[in-house]
Order: C-alpha cells, then sequence, then structure tokens
C-alpha cells in the first residue's frame, strides 16, 4: 500500500511540474518532421517525447510462373520509442520493434552537440549510406524501399558517427562495427566471438548539397555515398569472412527471398559506393540512386561485382506540399493540401544485378504504381501495385523452382533452366495495402 501510495504521489508532482505541447513544422525545408507530444521541465532543460507507429500490411500476388506465393496479411513494424533531450547539447533516443512475436533494436543512441553545425552519436544508429534508407520508414513514398536499398545499404549498426550541417551542405561519417538488431544477430556474433572472429568493421560516409534548400516551395538535392566494409559476425554461425546479399523483392509477405548470393566465402573487404540526386516543387517530387558494390576475395577468387539503381516520381494532387529534412538529407511526410488531407500519385522503377562473376544471385526489373491518402499527420493508407521480374538465376538460394529442364522436370538452378520450353524465373504481381498510424 505505501509503495502504492508513493507512486501515485510521484505521478502527480510529475504531472504538477511538466508542460505538454505540440511541434508542427511550417516551412517546405524543416529539421523537424513530426507533430510530437513533449514533456518538459519547468525551467525547459529536460524534455522528454514518446513516438511509436504501427503499420498493417495485406498483400495479393498474381501470374507467379513457376514458384507460387502465399497470399497474406501482418505487421511490417510496430515500434515504440522515446526522445530525451537535457539542456543545450545532450541527447538520447531509443526505439524497440515489435514485429513478428519479437523485439529488435533500432534507434539507440547517445548525442552530443559540440557546436549548432556540428553533432556526434554513439550507439545503434543508420550508418549514413543511401537517402532512400535515410527516409524514416514513417515516411516512405512506398510500402517497401527499392530491391537496390534493401539488399545493400547497411542501415542499423552499433558505431560511433558525426553530421554536419550548414546552409547547403551535409556531411557524415562514422565508424561502426556489428548489427545488434534482435537475437538472431547476437546469437551469431557471440558464436562468432567465442571462436576468436573479430566482429568486422565499417567506414562510411556521405556527402549532400542542397541549393534552394532555403526556399518553401522547392529544392534540389545531389549526394554521394561511400563505404569500407569487412565482413560483420552477424551472417552467420562459423562462418569467418563470409558476406551474403538478399532481398524480399518489393513485398514483406512474400518469405522467398528469390535474389539471394548465398553466402560468399573468402571475402577480404567490400567497397559501397552510391549517388543520390532528388528534386521537388511544391507537390511535385522525384528521386533516384544508383548503387555499386564490389566484394574483394581472398585466395585469388575473382572480385564479385553487383550493381542496382531506382527512379521515382511523386505528385500531390489537392495542393499539398512536398517536404525535406535538411539534417536528414531525405524527403519526410508531405503536408496536405486540404481539411480532409490529401492524395498522391506515385511511379517508380528499379533495377538490381547480383550476377556477378561466379557468383549468381539473380538479376530483376521492378515497376511500382503507388496511391497514398494523408487523412491527418498522423494517418494515412497506401495502396500499391508492383510488377517484377526475376531472370533464371533468382532462385533463392536454390530453393525456388525457377524454369524447366530439357527433359520437362522442374529446374531449380538458373543454368539447368532450358528456356526454349519458356523463360527462365519469376515474374508476378503484387497488389499491396498498408494502414499506418503514427504518433
Amino acid at each position: 500500500m505505501k509503495k502504492q501510495l508513493f507512486a501515485f504521489s510521484a505521478l502527480c508532482f510529475l504531472a504538477s511540474h511538466t508542460a505538454v505541447y505540440a511541434i508542427d513544422p511550417q516551412s517546405s525545408v524543416s529539421n523537424s518532421n513530426a507533430k510530437k507530444l513533449i514533456i518538459s521541465s519547468v525551467d525547459d532543460k529536460f524534455k522528454l517525447s514518446f513516438n511509436g507507429r504501427i503499420q498493417a500490411d495485406g498483400a495479393m500476388f498474381f501470374g507467379e510462373d513457376y514458384q507460387p506465393l502465399g497470399n497474406g496479411v501482418g505487421f511490417r513494424r510496430v515500434r515504440l520509442g522515446a526522445t530525451a533531450v537535457f539542456g543545450d547539447n545532450l541527447s538520447g533516443m531509443m526505439e524497440l520493434d515489435f514485429t513478428d512475436g519479437g523485439f529488435s533494436i533500432k534507434d539507440c543512441f547517445i548525442k552530443y552537440d559540440l557546436t549548432k553545425e556540428l553533432s556526434f552519436k554513439g550507439g545503434n544508429v543508420k550508418e549514413a549510406f543511401s537517402m532512400d534508407a535515410l527516409t524514416s520508414s514513417g515516411d516512405f513514398l512506398f510500402m517497401e524501399e527499392a530491391n537496390v536499398t534493401s539488399t545493400f545499404a547497411p542501415e542499423y549498426h552499433i558505431g560511433l558517427q558525426a553530421s554536419w550541417q550548414k546552409n547547403h551542405f551535409l556531411g557524415s561519417a562514422g565508424v561502426h562495427f556489428k548489427k545488434i538488431n534482435g537475437t538472431k544477430e547476437k546469437d551469431y556474433s557471440d558464436a562468432n566471438n567465442k571462436a576468436g572472429q573479430d566482429e568486422g568493421i565499417s567506414y562510411t560516409g556521405r556527402a549532400v548539397w542542397m541549393p534552394l534548400s532555403g526556399s518553401k516551395d522547392g529544392g534540389f538535392h545531389l549526394g554521394a555515398a561511400a563505404s569500407y566494409r569487412t565482413p560483420k559476425t552477424t551472417v552467420g554461425a562459423l562462418m569467418p569472412n563470409t558476406v551474403r546479399y538478399n532481398t524480399t523483392s518489393l513485398s514483406y509477405i512474400n518469405k522467398i527471398k528469390f535474389l539471394d548470393t548465398a553466402p560468399i566465402t573468402k571475402v577480404n573487404h567490400d567497397l559501397l559506393l552510391g549517388t543520390e540526386l532528388a528534386a521537388f516543387y511544391r507537390g511535385f517530387r522525384m528521386q533516384g540512386e544508383y548503387i555499386l558494390n564490389k566484394t574483394y576475395r581472398n585466395e585469388g577468387l575473382a572480385t564479385e561485382s553487383f550493381n542496382g539503381f531506382y527512379v521515382q516520381a511523386a505528385y500531390l494532387l489537392f495542393g499539398g506540399h512536398q517536404k525535406y529534412n535538411a539534417s536528414r538529407g531525405a524527403f519526410v511526410q508531405p503536408s496536405a493540401g486540404q481539411n480532409w488531407g490529401d492524395m498522391e500519385l506515385a511511379a517508380r522503377f528499379d533495377r538490381i544485378d547480383l550476377n556477378g562473376t561466379d557468383v549468381k544471385g539473380g538479376a530483376a526489373n521492378g515497376w511500382t504504381f503507388g496511391l497514398n491518402y494523408y487523412a491527418t499527420h498522423h494517418f494515412k493508407i497506401q495502396l500499391n501495385y508492383s510488377y517484377v521480374d526475376h531472370d533464371k538465376y533468382a532462385n533463392a538460394f536454390g530453393s525456388a523452382a525457377v524454369g524447366y529442364k530439357e527433359n520437362g522436370e522442374i529446374a531449380y538452378i538458373g543454368s539447368e533452366v532450358d528456356e526454349t520450353q519458356g523463360k527462365g524465373g519469376n515474374a508476378y504481381g503484387i497488389l499491396g495495402v498498408r494502414l499506418q498510424l503514427s504518433f
């Protein structure tokens, strides 16, 4: 009883000494991209805000050639997080994802602002690579990233990162180590650590030029990024000097990763290079990237070269304005043009090629068309139709049917496909819908 009275008294004290208010950015280029509820101390030196995101997805598949795909529904993301600010320089953020019955760590870092322009982060952070990957999942133009982004962009790794942003320029650089997203990565890392394997290291940097960033109506973005990467211990247990690249081809509901290099062994290091181009004007926006990955191997093995790109564009139909976050160098959710919200048409073409010299992980072209309804700042509905065309080497590490052999049997290996009996590889359509609530 005494503990309950103490907890109730503490809650009343906190409520009586805090203020709650909302942040609502107005300009098209800003450093804040969401309305938030913030608890603040009386002297305004401590602020605590909470955030969350629910994304419920459904998808249907049409016209598979050889490998059937199951329709389904599921939660793409279930996120809860908090941000704490201590005075003018020190802050921290933690965000967890509870999708699929488990949990994984996303943003989890301490940030120190040395000056107004220069800041440092330490912890689990997104590496500074790819405009698409650095866009918050709550602000995605489509339900899923382009295949090239989901395959190569390193995203969350523990490390130390510095960022500098002033006027029209943004620069970020960091040193990063292992991935700590969930229990699977932890188990792999622990097993390899016990075997004496180093966990791997990455040096990643990105530079962005943003002329017209002071304009409320439009802007231009030109960026480049590079990353030198040694193999991580989170690829698999007792698999030293190994990397692997794969993706689920524009749908989280599809669990078959047709595009898969399989484990690439005897790797010395990877070199990842990317270029970015984007622009917006009032309700219109466009964006494109090219990414090249080169995997350098030991013992005289051939260097494997993989690459891909995407181009996409969108337009708000009822007077809304596109928004760009200068401190992140990426688009955020647009502002609506009407009291009831706004609707946005979007289209994207993406290409990925995982067929190297000795490694044949498959290639694919993807076309995606989207309709987004922004009902409020916190609720949106996304409707996507995608068509994905894989080549015969996109066989999900030998587990997916990709054509017919000369004798008429089903082929699971690309080199065994007899294309006189039909084009190898799976091509199919995807109809997807997402309900999203952000707070």
